[in-house]
C-alpha cells in the first residue's frame, strides 16, 4: 500500500484542506476583516501543511498568522475538500464560489 501524501517518486504532496466558515472569525479577540473588499464573514479556511490562509468570496487570500494548524485542526476536524498541489487549484475555487464572482455577496 502507497501513502496517499506521496508520489510515485516519493515526493511528499502538499494536501490542501479546504473549510468553509459562514460566520465571523476572530481566533485574536479581534474579528477577521478582508483586506481587500472589507468583509467580516463567509470565509474559505485553507490549511497548506503547518499553515492556515483565509480567502475571501472577492478571491483575495492571506495567510492569517493567528490561525495556526493547531486550531484549524482543533475548530475543523473533517474538511469538506482536500485538493494536492496538482490539482487545478483555480477549478476548485470556481466549484465552491470563492473565485471573485459572488464578491460581496453574504448567504444567510
Amino acid at each position: 500500500m502507497t501513502n496517499p501524501s506521496t508520489d510515485h517518486d516519493g515526493h511528499h504532496r502538499a494536501v490542501i484542506r479546504a473549510v468553509p466558515h459562514p460566520g465571523e472569525l476572530d481566533a485574536r479577540g479581534i474579528p477577521i476583516t478582508c483586506p481587500n473588499c472589507r468583509a467580516r464573514r463567509d470565509w474559505l479556511l485553507l490549511n497548506v501543511r503547518h499553515q492556515v490562509f483565509v480567502r475571501c468570496r472577492c478571491a483575495a487570500e492571506w495567510h492569517e498568522p493567528d490561525l495556526t494548524r493547531a486550531y484549524f485542526d482543533l475548530h475543523f476536524t473533517a474538511p469538506e475538500h482536500e485538493w494536492d498541489e496538482w490539482d487545478d487549484y483555480n477549478t476548485a475555487m470556481r466549484a465552491l464560489a470563492f473565485d471573485g464572482l459572488l464578491a460581496g455577496t453574504t448567504w444567510d
